[in-house]
């Protein structure tokens, strides 16, 4: 099996990257980044350099539904190597988990229908899965995901290394793919990566 190295902005992305790559018999080298977006894109020359010689993929989210990821993506890494799949997730990957609605529904513990459609035009995803979560049927989901009063966090205590598992046991990125267009390019990507890697 191909392996590939991968870096992302943190541990809550690496368990969907993992499984986008397991779609197409891929498996992870090592994985780099997880210290946010901004460290990531200061790396992203050099790992497109090492993308020369082996293959990489890089996902950083998009933070907006409002700007280009065209425009983003010719200014972060205009010149990608050829075996570099960088992607962006819009607005970020939790939009892209949100997509697999029944997946989503079920490890959070709510009914699917409350699970909005159209993931890629949320303004912030994450903060969708978190008001979800506030509704779960399950205790652990509640403490886990949703911050505590007062912590001064945005999330909950487990909520990154849940995403983290969801994305990596129970989300189903070709269903997934069907409600998100951004999600859908990218295995397009990562498809192209196989077959060049299968040569």
């Amino acid at each position: 099996m191909n392996k590939v190295m991968i870096a992302v902005e943190g541990i809550s992305d690496e368990g969907a990257v993992r499984s986008i790559l397991r779609e197409f018999g891929l498996d992870v080298n090592m994985v780099q980044g997880k210290g946010g977006k901004s460290a990531l894109l200061k790396k992203l020359p050099a790992y497109n350099q090492a993308a020369k010689f082996m293959p990489w993929f890089v996902l950083v989210d998009m933070d907006t539904v409002d700007g280009c990821v065209v425009a983003s993506v010719r200014e972060w890494l205009p010149v990608p190597a050829d075996l570099m799949v960088f992607r962006v997730a819009v607005a970020e990957i939790e939009s892209w988990l949100l997509a697999d609605r029944d997946a989503i529904a079920d490890f959070l513990g709510v009914s699917a229908s409350k699970v909005p459609r159209n993931p890629d035009s949320l303004q912030d995803p994450k903060q969708e899965i978190i008001n979800l979560a506030r509704k779960s049927r399950r205790r652990d989901i509640r403490e886990g995901l949703v911050p505590r009063p007062n912590s001064g966090t945005s999330v909950g205590p487990t909520y990154a290394s849940d995403i983290r598992d969801f994305g990596l046991r129970l989300w189903r990125p070709r269903i997934a793919a069907d409600e998100s267009p951004s999600l859908a390019r990218c295995l397009q990507r990562v498809e192209q990566l196989a077959v060049t890697l299968g040569r």
